[in-house]
């Protein structure tokens, strides 16, 4: 009598999410704006920040749609309840910035410099990204969908229940990450640096059989 047991999978835990309702929005313009300061139920769209001082600028239930930053420093600064749609920027200079309840949409970013920073609750639709530098950082249901980075950096990333759908990630550098309830079954990954960090990711069977080889070589296993 045999007595081994089929494995069980622990069961998947999704990313808890909230609905923005940001209706009543007054309109705004970036003078309104400067270091340190909380800004509530704005809305700026088709303008620019990037002469505009903000670090740790506070932005709750506000909108910004095709927004200029420039090289804006939003170093600390705190997005809650906030939507940012068609932000087209070189390099996103947001180390230690807090995104809570927030969505980022349908935007282009070349470096995202977000480093120490807090992902809560937050959404990032439609986006495409060369570099995102996300060490160190805090992602606590976080759903990405349709986006596409060439590189994620989740170096020393902390948190739970985080998701990808129909994403794309050339390369994910995962040392020492730490995400409970990690679905990386929506994502195509081309390589992985750091295998150490998907313990207790979830995959799918194809991911698998396609980081074969990454596996077999982060394990010494010689494959004839």
């Amino acid at each position: 009598m045999s007595d081994t047991h089929t494995p069980v999978t622990p069961k998947l835990r999704p990313p808890k999410l909230r609905t923005l309702n940001l209706s009543n929005l007054a309109q705004a313009e970036p003078d309104d704006i400067d270091n340190d300061t909380t800004l509530e139920a704005l809305r700026w769209a088709d303008t620019s920040f990037e002469d505009r001082p903000l670090r740790g600028v506070s932005f709750v239930g506000c909108e910004l749609d095709n927004v200029a930053l420039g090289e804006a420093d939003l170093t600390a600064a705190r997005f809650g309840d906030t939507r940012l749609t068609r932000i087209n920027v070189p390099v996103l200079k947001a180390p230690d910035a807090s995104w809570v309840g927030t969505e980022l949409a349908a935007s282009r970013i070349g470096a995202w410099d977000g480093y120490g920073a807090n992902l809560r609750a937050a959404r990032f639709v439609d986006c495409k990204v060369t570099y995102a530098n996300l060490r160190g950082s805090t992602l606590t249901d976080v759903l990405f969908t349709g986006c596409t980075f060439d590189e994620l950096d989740l170096m020393d990333v902390k948190g739970a229940r985080a998701a990808f759908v129909d994403c794309t990630i050339g390369v994910l550098t995962a040392h020492r990450m730490q995400i409970k309830d990690l679905d990386l079954r929506g994502a195509s990954v081309g390589a992985v640096s750091g295998m150490d960090g998907l313990k207790g990711a979830h995959l799918s069977e194809t991911q698998v059989a396609l980081l074969s080889s990454q596996f077999a070589h982060h394990l010494g296993v010689i494959v004839h």
